[in-house]
């Protein structure tokens, strides 16, 4: 068991659902609650959001920012204020953050990779507020809605 942890196993979802990533379940569901729904002004969805916003390639780096620095500031989603912080996840491995992403993802679009991972993780850092002007930013761009 605890091996299969160490791989990034797999929690059993509901029949038909795409299986939960050990990581997801451990780490994120407690606030963004089963296959991303969020909770409505207190912590954003996920779910119909992240493949959206990893269509571009700038949606693709904001995203993993985010789980690598953290996010601060005000956001709004689905007309919701939220004021909050988002944790840095950056303890996690390479793979982790990756199966998170393209968990969340649904299966549509790219998959997030390790490598992709690592290259982020090796690039510039971003404070947790700069991560949020960011967000603001790729608002305005039309990138996440």
């Amino acid at each position: 068991m605890a091996a299969a942890m160490m791989l990034g196993a797999v929690v059993p979802s509901a029949a038909g659902a795409q299986a939960v990533p050990k990581a997801y379940a451990t780490n994120c569901q407690m606030c963004h609650q089963a296959a991303g729904k969020g909770v409505p002004g207190l912590f954003p969805r996920l779910g119909g959001r992240v493949e959206e916003i990893g269509k571009s390639p700038e949606g693709r780096k904001w995203l993993l920012a985010v789980l690598l620095n953290g996010q601060s500031g005000r956001i709004t989603v689905d007309g919701k204020p939220i004021s909050g912080v988002m944790a840095s996840f950056a303890r996690l491995p390479d793979e982790d953050i990756a199966g998170v992403l393209t968990y969340l993802s649904h299966g549509k679009g790219k998959a997030f990779t390790a490598a992709e991972v690592a290259a982020a993780r090796g690039g510039p850092k971003w404070t947790p507020a700069k991560v949020g002007e960011e967000r603001a930013r790729l608002m305005k761009a039309g990138v996440i809605k």
